[in-house]
């Protein structure tokens, strides 16, 4: 681990009360799984292609540490996710399909929870239409127009909670639920 994530990393802090820094966390942590993610794919076609039991044996050890590395990566992105949330003062209770902000509450379809559980997962990043299809619903024959329906629906009950809380499109990169502050 390079000094300046070590250094980061011993800033973390997670009994923090700002929204801002739980969204930096996030972002953090998701741009570290995806460097060590695709370190990890690299390690094991090389260790799929190896030949010498010695060299396979010191690749087979490369790979386990990355794999907990990006397991770990993985629980902290949680962490800062749920922290994030709580924060912002929302709740989602997929028991009663329902999203909630402070003292305002609304009830989702089916459709609309799975949506915004899709998007709560990363905050802030962009999932293009296609891939939100199968993603939330898990159906990439639906057409994209179906998608467009729901997300106006989910905009307007979000806006209801008057939470800080949006679904942004940004054209030919999709759409993302962003807090006030994030961009």
């Amino acid at each position: 681990m390079d000094a300046e994530l070590i250094d980061e990393v011993e800033r973390e802090d997670p009994g923090t009360a700002f929204a801002s820094d739980a969204r930096h966390w996030i972002v953090i942590y998701r741009e570290r799984i995806a460097l060590y993610s695709d370190l990890l794919e690299r390690a094991r076609e090389v260790l799929s292609r190896s030949l010498s039991s010695r060299g396979a044996e010191s690749l087979a050890a490369d790979v386990a540490v990355l794999e907990a590395q990006v397991a770990r990566y993985r629980s902290r992105l949680e962490f800062w996710y749920e922290r994030q949330w709580a924060l912002e003062g929302l709740q989602l209770d997929r028991d009663s399909r329902t999203v909630s902000h402070r003292d305002r509450s609304v009830r989702l379809t089916g459709r609309e929870y799975q949506l915004l559980e899709t998007l709560a997962h990363r905050p802030g990043a962009h999932i293009r239409p296609r891939q939100l299809l199968v993603e939330a619903w898990r159906d990439s024959r639906l057409p994209e127009e179906t998608l467009r329906t729901y997300i106006v629906r989910l905009r307007a009950k979000l806006a209801e909670l008057d939470a800080g809380i949006k679904i942004q499109n940004r054209p030919g990169h999709g759409y993302a639920l962003v807090f006030n502050g994030q961009h």
